[in-house]
């Protein structure tokens, strides 16, 4: 009896085990889930309707009822198939839905399904079961930033400027800046911010983080004691000044996180690439160029794999726009690297076959085409100067690097010629009779393609500028201090000239480096002229610019570690009967050779300047109340 009792126990036990478990019913739809929504449960769910994915509404099981359900029925494969084009062609879903819908919010940044799950149709076919875990959700194993801290999506827009202040930064960008740096589609960008404004908790992190970039580049470039930024500054804090850099740092920094958050290392999309640009420009302009090397060298491969550089079929005439703008954006930041380290051939970047942007505004672009461009400068003119530019600088740096740099013929007189005609070019787009338009920031654009013009002239005449050289020649030693001076004198006007206030910003960054790079050729090329020759205005010159880049040098590394270069020069070109020690003949062959900038912030050479300077300094105390024989100035 108790034989049989225990065989029917080990019978209901093996039943028992055998039978399926009963699975957990989902509480929200496959869509819901992903985007951390509350689903109503119905069939479609009331979240999908209001975003228009009534078809992707599903829920992951295969033989229970959908939510709202009235008949038993099986539910439709977890990952559908992709829709026949018959019906619509993905084309213009898309187009409808950049016309529509902003693409800051979770839903424009969501892939449709085939996307999420790359091989879902082929399990379709092959009637294999979908995994049930939802791969996208989890974690990089591969981005070495996957086990970090994670921030929620409320503690980082907290970290961005109050409202208003933010409205007016945004505002500003577009009617001052843009034009500088245009990989930005205003009407685009205003959508996305107006849906940001209504629902701030469905933001991308990618551009989440453009957003916090751009505040923080408009931030660096207006006036810290602007009243319409009043909020945005800690109560007590005293001198706004003092606090703008500060707090432009925390944005960036804050843009990085959100963009480290977003797993970009890994996971990337279009808002990426803006953001990563965003940056790099404002690091250029506000910190060094050589800082944002790495983050370049991303951005391009980014784009590469955004397939950027390429026209697509299947977007709209804006989404198309958008991607050159910024691929363009793109090589015009590498103009400042191939300058900068001018012994890295760029010329892999001219062979990356692309199509370039339209030099329209963005009202002449609509979602089926592109209108007649304007004849008057636009919003991209700068830009296609700049692009020109690039073909030319890449060129130009790859003959100064190379075996023939020292060519007197052909090259050094095309160059020259190529950097004139791109000249007359500017001065027909902006300027009336050779003189400045007052009414728009023409002039200011102006301003900044001579940057570019002189410094290229500096770097291709620099081997002949010298009398003690084999193959010194006189016009091009006149070349140089006539660049030097161009150069200094566009940094003063932008200091000192009202229609350029809006512009002042630029002496943070990559402006005052070419000025710093002028002013060290202007030194060489004085000392090498005869005794006969009167340099009193060209050391009142560098003086200014010595006392303009200290009024900057709270602000910007480039100007703090640039005066100390400039009071160098100083004390260099004055009347002194020093000897130079081997350490000294050193530092004097590093500026010397003034086109290798990147020598000129190693933080021995500036410690090392600070420390001659002072020396110098007193020196001249000593010499004012004594006649100082050779030994002890020996000593």
């Amino acid at each position: 009896m108790s034989q049989g009792r225990s065989i029917h126990d080990s019978q209901e036990r093996t039943q028992s085990s055998s039978s399926p478990r009963r699975t957990r019913k989902p509480i929200s739809c496959d869509r819901c889930r992903y985007s951390k929504l509350r689903c109503d449960r119905q069939q479609p769910c009331g979240s999908c309707k209001k975003r228009g994915r009534e078809d992707a509404c599903l829920f992951p099981t295969k033989t229970g009822l959908a939510p709202g359900s009235t008949k038993s029925q099986e539910l439709p494969p977890r990952v559908p198939i992709r829709p026949a084009r018959t019906t619509e062609p993905r084309s213009t879903a898309r187009r409808q839905l950049s016309a529509s819908s902003p693409g800051s919010l979770r839903e424009r940044a969501q892939p449709d399904a085939n996307e999420l799950f790359p091989d879902s149709g082929w399990e379709s076919v092959l009637d294999r079961p979908v995994p049930q875990s939802d791969s996208a959700c989890a974690p990089d194993t591969l981005s070495p930033f996957s086990m970090g801290q994670h921030t929620s999506l409320q503690s980082m827009i907290e970290l961005l400027p109050p409202e208003k202040c933010r409205d007016y930064l945004v505002s500003h960008f577009f009617n001052h800046i843009c034009a500088l740096f245009p990989i930005l589609h205003g009407p685009t960008f205003e959508k996305q911010y107006t849906a940001f404004r209504q629902v701030p908790l469905e933001v991308d992190m990618s551009w989440l983080a453009l957003l916090f970039s751009m505040c923080a580049l408009t931030l660096s470039a207006v006036e810290p004691a602007d009243p319409r930024l009043a909020d945005l500054w800690p109560r007590g804090s005293g001198n706004p000044a003092e606090q703008v850099v500060g707090v432009c740092r925390r944005l960036q920094q804050t843009a990085m996180a959100c963009l480290l958050q977003d797993h970009f290392f890994t996971r990337y999309k279009f808002s990426t690439f803006e953001a990563l640009l965003m940056m790099i420009y404002h690091q250029s302009h506000n910190e060094s160029v050589d800082q944002g090397w790495a983050l370049l060298g991303m951005a391009l491969n980014i784009g590469i794999a955004l397939r950027c550089n390429i026209t697509t079929e299947q977007l709209s005439a804006i989404e198309v726009e958008r991607r050159r703008r910024c691929w363009a954006g793109l090589l015009t930041l590498h103009t400042y690297q191939s300058i900068l380290f001018r012994d890295v051939d760029m010329k892999f970047l001219l062979e990356i076959k692309a199509s370039m942007p339209a030099d329209i505004n963005d009202s002449d672009i609509t979602d089926e085409g592109i209108l007649q461009p304007s004849s008057d400068p636009t919003q991209m003119s700068l830009m296609m100067f700049k692009l020109r530019l690039f073909y030319l600088s890449t060129q130009i740096c790859r003959h100064i690097s190379g075996p023939s740099r020292l060519n007197q013929g052909a090259p050094l007189k095309r160059f020259d010629e190529a950097i004139s005609e791109e000249q007359k070019l500017w001065d027909s787009k902006y300027l009336i009779d050779g003189s400045p338009k007052i009414m728009n920031s023409y002039y200011a654009h102006w301003c900044v393609l001579q940057t570019y013009a002189h410094h290229l002239f500096l770097l291709l005449h620099r081997p002949f500028h010298h009398s003690q050289t084999p193959c010194f020649i006189p016009e091009s030693r006149e070349r140089c201090i006539s660049s030097a001076t161009a150069l200094i004198s566009i940094h003063r006007d932008l200091y000192e000239v009202p229609l350029l206030r809006d512009f002042l910003w630029l002496l943070n960054g990559v402006t005052s480096l070419k000025a710093l790079h002028a002013a060290v050729a202007l030194s060489s090329c004085l000392r090498d002229m005869p005794s006969t020759f009167d340099t009193n205005s060209y050391r009142e010159e560098l003086e200014k610019l010595t006392i303009r880049m200290e009024s900057f040098s709270n602000r910007s590394k480039i100007c703090l570690k640039g005066v100390h270069i400039l009071q160098h020069l100083k004390a260099q070109m004055g009347p002194r009967n020093t000897h130079s020690s081997t350490t000294e003949a050193q530092i004097e062959g590093i500026f010397e050779d003034w086109t290798d900038m990147r020598e000129w912030f190693d933080d021995d050479l500036i410690n090392w300047v600070r420390s001659m300077s002072h020396n110098l300094e007193s020196l001249d105390l000593l010499a004012q109340n004594l006649d100082p024989g050779p030994n002890i100035l020996a000593e």
